[in-house]
């Protein structure tokens, strides 16, 4: 449970206070996702759909539902017209009617939208309907016209999507059971294929969603006579109930008065909160690893019964909680009481309030909580309660977890820190913090100071207050005298350095093209082609993923596959400048911002790149014997335009180094000492993984991460192969990936050969010698250059400011 927790302060249940406003709309960032998702899923279509040919299993599937028995047609026909434009106006005067104008509005928005998206989307694809691609049960008379997308699909899918949060959780499903009915009936008709009844919805979808984000959705109001009916149904009856003065966000605060004249406080749990969102949990398990409100699924009884047994088991441990009295839930509600305390929220606290003497049992609280492994993943200021003593409780224990691991104990400390230094001096936060949980605790947390692992309400007080977590993160590094992780891995290039790279990236992306003419370039894109590099893309984006999951394995720390997939581009854009010395340090960099030590660190980037190594070798050596066996690399020739190539080749990669030559010169000053990397250290790590005589991490993890990092290799070549293809290239499969695969290990072991210029023309001219034609070759290579090396390191050189923490708040 994500709430913000505080007792209202009263001298009596009869004054009233006057509740809080709270927001009535929401926006959820995780709308954003669905459009991304949503537009991906159109994307694959798209894709598909242009190849103006039925495959195999979409035909089989539109048999299967084309050939269901004809006596339901006429009440699948009347469903059916839930997808017609006609019917977005009429739904929604029918929300209009039941005063829910919020709902007839997005409806309207959304089916109109979805509506003309489809009929732009037909004008652009043309591909046919059914008709003109297989035998079909024609039962509504549509034999031509274009299929994809779906406009029935995509209106339904958009109405759904709109009404979705105006209703219950029964009336979810049904709005969704509704969407895809329409959206069968049209194969079961005969008008549509699986293909465009799926490219229809997940466009409706996304339509939708985006509506949503941009106009908000409500927010769900419990009634006070059904929370007091759910009390005195699970035997407590109360009086007085009102609501309490607390601003909540995914729970609805009361206060009461039982039998007996206690006060209670009383939580209505949200039914559907964001967090139970599938595409929220995953959106956030990529990005930070890190899914704090894992109760959030289940049902609202067994979240009351989590909440209070979490509490309990802390107050039992001596941490200084309010009491149970009930935890209780079905399907349709739930509530958590507790002994009400009269007090305010520390974030409520004049600043000149918060002393070191109450910071101090503030830490002795969180001390206890430690001690009992009790992680309350969401321990910000509004979550300590302060009485009139002055002493603090701790409250809101909905996202709690017992029997926690260290790193979850650690990301409580960080996010009250935060939370702390938005109301008082970084100074005082440290300080209370050091006597309160000793050093090795603080230290831990630090790798937490940083927004993404943050929650909302935190970060949205770090935007409104620039500077603070940069000084709280400081004033820890200087109370315990640790490097800073944050500081710039080089100084400034100069103005000369960057504009010989930029001239040898200008040569290289400029210069292939003009090699067989840029027009021939252009003009090699065969019928289809965009699809075969829209494949080449999908399989770039997977290549990294593979690299980053490889890269996840060479520490025992938990990190995001997220974070550390950004990591990798910031590290493509420092090779740029700095060359390979450059990503190294901006991995290890990364690394050390994640709580790794330096030396580890850096031991870690040499396991990765090991691992590289030996992972193309088995790819180059594994698609070579395929190869031979099946006479692929048979034919080699001389390449064509060798020379002008080879001299392009070297002027790009001339410029490129000299670059980064004056680069390193007129940055010296600020490279850290330690940070040179000794001799022949990559080739050790490397005999160490193999023979298991390496460090722990090294041989439990190197074989999985080998694993990933030969996939990765492996699906870099496979883009290489689909770049090809798409420009008529014509070479094998296999004797691309073991050109790849050579190629790739050669630019592991000589960093300098993988340059820019130099990596991009031994490309281009080993794609020649297998027999590809100039332009292709040459647009094969560029197409596949970019999505692999220049549009990831381009996007690393806006990201490196964030991953190095330059201007983070």
């Amino acid at each position: 449970m994500t709430t913000r927790e505080a007792t209202p302060l009263a001298t009596s249940p009869q004054e009233t206070p006057a509740p809080r406003r709270t927001t009535t709309t929401q926006r959820h960032p995780v709308d954003l996702v669905r459009v991304v998702l949503g537009l991906a899923i159109f994307g694959l279509g798209f894709l598909i759909a242009q190849r103006g040919e039925l495959p195999v299993l979409e035909g089989d599937l539109f048999r299967i539902v084309n050939n269901l028995p004809e006596i339901v047609f006429p009440v699948v026909w009347a469903v059916m017209q839930l997808g017609n434009v006609v019917a977005v106006p009429v739904v929604a005067g029918v929300a209009a009617l039941t005063r829910r104008f919020r709902m007839a509005r997005d409806m309207l928005v959304s089916g109109l939208l979805a509506y003309f998206a489809a009929d732009f989307v037909k004008s652009v694809v043309g591909r046919e309907r059914p008709a003109g691609l297989v035998d079909a049960n024609l039962l509504d008379g549509n034999v031509s016209g274009i299929g994809f997308i779906s406009g029935h699909a995509a209106v339904a899918a958009a109405l759904a999507t709109a009404a979705v949060p105006y209703l219950t959780r029964r009336g979810r499903r049904a709005a969704w059971a509704l969407a895809w009915t329409v959206a069968l009936a049209r194969v079961y008709v005969g008008a549509h294929l699986p293909l465009d009844i799926i490219g229809g919805a997940a466009v409706g979808w996304a339509i939708g969603s985006l509506v949503h984000y941009v106009l908000g959705v409500p927010r769900w109001e419990p009634e006070l006579a059904r929370v007091a009916a759910l009390l005195h149904r699970f035997g407590l009856p109360v009086r007085d109930l009102r609501p309490a003065d607390v601003i909540a966000r995914s729970s609805h605060p009361f206060v009461a008065l039982d039998d007996d004249g206690r006060q209670l406080y009383v939580k209505a749990l949200d039914p559907d909160r964001f967090e139970r969102d599938w595409v929220y949990r995953l959106y956030r398990f990529i990005a930070v690893r890190d899914v704090k409100d894992a109760d959030a699924v289940a049902p609202l009884g067994q979240q009351a019964e989590h909440e209070a047994v979490a509490a309990m088991t802390a107050r039992e441990r001596g941490v200084r909680v309010p009491a149970v009295v009930l935890a209780r839930g079905t399907d349709r509600g739930g509530v958590v009481v507790q002994q009400h305390v009269n007090g305010r929220p520390l974030d409520d606290l004049p600043s000149q309030e918060v002393t070191p003497a109450l910071l101090a049992e503030v830490w002795h609280q969180v001390a206890r909580l430690r001690a009992a492994r009790i992680a309350h993943h969401d321990l910000v200021a509004s979550s300590v309660l302060v009485d009139r003593a002055g002493e603090p409780w701790i409250v809101d224990f909905g996202n709690a977890q017992t029997g926690a691991d260290a790193q979850s104990l650690d990301g409580d400390t960080a996010e009250l820190m935060a939370s702390l230094a938005l109301h008082v001096d970084a100074e005082l936060v440290v300080a209370s913090a050091l006597d309160g949980l000793g050093a090795d605790a603080v230290s831990a947390a630090l790798p937490g100071l940083a927004p993404l692992t943050l929650s909302s309400a935190t970060r949205n007080g770090m935007r409104a207050r620039p500077g603070r977590l940069r000084a709280l993160r400081r004033e820890i590094r200087r109370r315990l005298q640790l490097p800073d992780p944050g500081r710039p891995e080089f100084g400034p290039p100069g103005l000369t350095a960057r504009l010989a790279v930029a001239a040898g990236v200008a040569l290289v992306l400029i210069g292939v093209p003009l090699l067989a003419g840029a027009t021939d370039v252009v003009e090699s894109v065969e019928v289809g082609g965009w699809r075969w590099l829209g494949g080449a893309f999908a399989l770039a984006v997977l290549a990294r993923a593979a690299m980053a999951a490889a890269a996840l394995l060479t520490v025992q720390r938990r990190l995001a596959l997220g974070r550390t997939f950004g990591a990798t581009l910031a590290a493509d854009g420092a090779t740029l400048l700095h060359g390979r010395t450059g990503w190294r340090r901006s991995a290890a960099r990364f690394l050390e911002r994640a709580g790794v030590v330096p030396g580890e660190a850096r031991r870690a980037t040499d396991r990765f790149v090991a691992g590289a190594i030996v992972a193309a070798v088995l790819v180059a050596l594994g698609t070579l014997v395929l190869a031979v066996v099946e006479g692929r690399l048979t034919g080699w020739r001389t390449p064509e335009a060798l020379v002008p190539a080879v001299l392009l080749g070297l002027a790009a990669w001339g410029l490129v180094l000299v670059g980064q030559e004056l680069a390193r010169r007129h940055g010296a000053a600020a490279v850290p000492v330690g940070d040179a990397e000794p001799p022949g250290q990559v080739t050790r790590t490397l005999r160490e993984a193999l023979t298991g005589r390496g460090a722990a991490t090294a041989g439990r993890n190197f074989w999985p991460q080998l694993g990933w990092a030969s996939l990765g290799v492996a699906l870099e070549a496979a883009a290489l192969a689909a770049a090809l293809h798409a420009v008529g290239g014509n070479v094998p499969l296999l004797a691309t990936m073991t050109v790849y695969g050579a190629l790739h290990m050669l630019w592991s072991v000589l960093p300098v050969t993988g340059m820019p210029g130099a990596a991009d023309v031994a490309l281009l001219l080993a794609l020649l010698a297998l027999g590809a034609p100039l332009a292709s070759a040459c647009a094969g290579v560029l197409a596949f250059r970019l999505l692999t090396f220049w549009i990831p390191a381009g996007l690393g050189s806006l990201l490196s400011a964030r991953f190095e923490h330059r201007h983070l708040t």
